[in-house]
């Protein structure tokens, strides 16, 4: 059986990506354990930083076999998609220096993985920016991974071994939010009982992420533009300054030009956040990325459960037709959710990616009654046609509806069902 081996050179511009193949080596054996000994031996072969292994017309269990033995390298067997022998090499790649905490090695984020036009005209933009001292304004909607794209530009920096501190200014009031970057002293209001370090502290050094920047108030928005116009920052409570050095990125799915004309937005804050702008197109704008993006999801909950999971091909070609108005966020939900609801061993197939729906127009429904009693028989099918696809695992169910196992412990003491 032929055996192929593809070195990967370490690639200053994915533009060469197909370059990359720098060795190829036929190995013909006649036994599968002498074709083994033979995978085995191509570790030893002068490669790059990582390795392919294309196996021609590989029996399956050959093909696991192979990868059980050259563990991490990939292992492909032909006929494959262009698109997937892209794929490879593109994951072997190796990414850029990790930042504090990122394991030796590490794929690049998930947000980057891909082969449209879009995604490698982020990633050229990113490589461009990220040596550089200027703030950076991340647009795109929610979930298309904009804290992802944040983080690669502070993982290829001169920062990344420095902290990388990320806050969503969206999800705190201003009071909370000015004690959480700023900081505050003991006493400066009810419930501050010690002195505390806000995140520009923190981040000293490295970049601090502003998500959803586009929520705050104008108010808001004058003391970090102060923050940002003299570098320091004052805790609630303190007469000193504290001066810090920052690399402020910030994001936000909102439209910020609007939100300036309707006075919502400070121009002169947009001004200082937006020295370049980067734009995260949503799945529905590249939907050549949504295979490889769910095969890396099904490889990391495979890598969890100590298990290999398959996406079949009608499952992958289900999964491109659709918009995902949740992006990268919402695929994964699907992916995880799919594989949970499939038995452990089983191929995931495009059943697994919606089963037991419940019909697709108003006269699959019994719509008598007020709304609250609709929604709650509704509500009591998805939860038992779950379960019984669950073989009674509440966990399992919990997951494939969407919910925590408390909100599903909590929906069923209400509708009866425990």
């Amino acid at each position: 059986m032929p055996v192929r081996e593809v070195a990967v050179a370490e690639l200053s511009s994915p533009a060469r990506l197909l370059d990359a193949a720098a060795a190829v080596v036929g190995i013909d054996d006649s036994t599968d354990e002498a074709t083994l000994v033979a995978l085995t031996a191509l570790k030893s072969l002068p490669a790059g930083r990582a390795l392919t292994v294309v196996l021609d017309s590989a029996p399956e269990e050959m093909a696991e076999a192979a990868l059980a033995k050259l563990a991490p390298a990939q292992v492909l067997s032909l006929p494959a998609p262009a698109a997937a022998l892209r794929y490879a090499v593109r994951r072997s790649l190796p990414s850029s220096t990790p930042g504090r905490g990122a394991l030796p090695n590490q794929r690049p984020a998930v947000a980057l993985l891909g082969v449209s036009g879009a995604i490698r005209d982020l990633i050229d933009q990113v490589r461009q920016i990220a040596p550089t001292p200027i703030p950076a304004l991340i647009l795109g909607e929610t979930g298309t991974g904009k804290e992802l794209v944040a983080r690669a530009i502070h993982d290829q920096s001169p920062r990344h071994d420095k902290p990388f501190v990320a806050v969503n200014c969206g999800a705190l009031p201003d009071s909370l939010l000015e004690s959480e970057l700023f900081g505050h002293k003991q006493g400066s209001f009810t419930g501050a009982h010690r002195d505390k370090r806000g995140l520009f502290e923190e981040a000293d050094g490295g970049s601090i992420f502003l998500d959803e920047i586009g929520d705050t108030s104008p108010a808001f928005q004058m003391k970090l533009l102060r923050v940002l116009e003299t570098k320091e920052v004052r805790p609630l409570g303190d007469t000193q300054t504290i001066r810090v050095d920052v690399r402020v990125i910030s994001a936000t799915h909102r439209d910020v030009e609007a939100a300036i004309e309707n006075g919502r937005f400070r121009a002169d804050l947009f001004y200082r956040l937006n020295a370049v702008t980067l734009y995260v197109p949503p799945l529905r704008r590249r939907r050549v990325d949504v295979p490889f993006l769910a095969q890396h999801f099904a490889e990391e909950f495979g890598a969890a459960g100590a298990r290999r999971i398959a996406l079949s091909d009608d499952f992958l070609e289900t999964i491109s037709e659709r918009d995902f108005p949740g992006n990268v966020r919402e695929l994964r939900n699907a992916v995880e959710r799919s594989i949970a609801l499939a038995s452990p061993g089983d191929t995931i197939t495009s059943a697994h990616l919606e089963p037991g729906k419940l019909g697709t127009g108003a006269a699959a429904l019994d719509l008598e009654g007020t709304l609250k009693q609709v929604v709650d028989r509704v509500e009591t099918a998805a939860i038992q046609a779950a379960l019984e696809r669950s073989g009674g695992n509440r966990r399992q169910a919990a997951l494939a509806l969407g919910l925590t196992p408390p909100g599903l412990r909590y929906k069923l003491k209400r509708l009866g069902l425990l």
